[in-house]
């Protein structure tokens, strides 16, 4: 009897939905940013790879996001340099640091597509590569992994 009123009970209590935390660091105007830029530049990422078409990269359209990319790269850099100023955020740091990187390389992927289907597949990468750099600014870490930056990059 008492497992049924335990039944009753948990059946008919309302369920809190559980609010994801967010990392405060996502919240600050510079990394808001990136966030917001890096969003915008995964779905326009996401409908180039819907009906991908070699022309594309000849479009005024695609230089101005690969300008944008660029700009990208530069600001995941100048978080990874603030946030070694501040002394904190060691994983996040060089996550910053490695899309930093990465992004003129999926970009440069992008550009030396032959086919279309290598040119999608490229795309499909930058736009994995973009929604990796929302989650790392906007999910709070759960551990310090140890990253080392000196380690990984070199003292830049």
């Amino acid at each position: 009897m008492k497992h049924l009123a335990l039944i009753a009970i948990l059946l008919t209590t309302p369920v809190m939905a559980a609010t994801p935390t967010v990392n405060p660091l996502s919240k600050e105007p510079f990394y808001a940013a990136i966030v917001r830029d890096a969003g915008t530049l995964k779905a326009r990422t996401v409908r180039m790879a819907q009906s991908p078409s070699l022309t594309i990269l000849t479009s005024a359209g695609f230089k101005s996001y690969a300008r944008e990319i660029s700009t990208l790269s530069e600001r995941n850099l100048k978080g990874h340099l603030d946030l070694k100023a501040r002394g904190t955020d060691n994983d996040l740091k060089c996550v910053l640091k490695g899309v930093s990187l990465d992004l003129p390389r999926k970009l440069a992927a992008i550009e030396a597509a032959k086919t279309p289907d290598a040119l999608q597949g490229a795309l499909n990468d930058m736009a994995n590569l973009l929604e990796d750099n929302i989650d790392v600014i906007v999910t709070p870490a759960t551990a310090d992994s140890g990253l080392d930056c000196v380690i990984e990059f070199g003292n830049s």
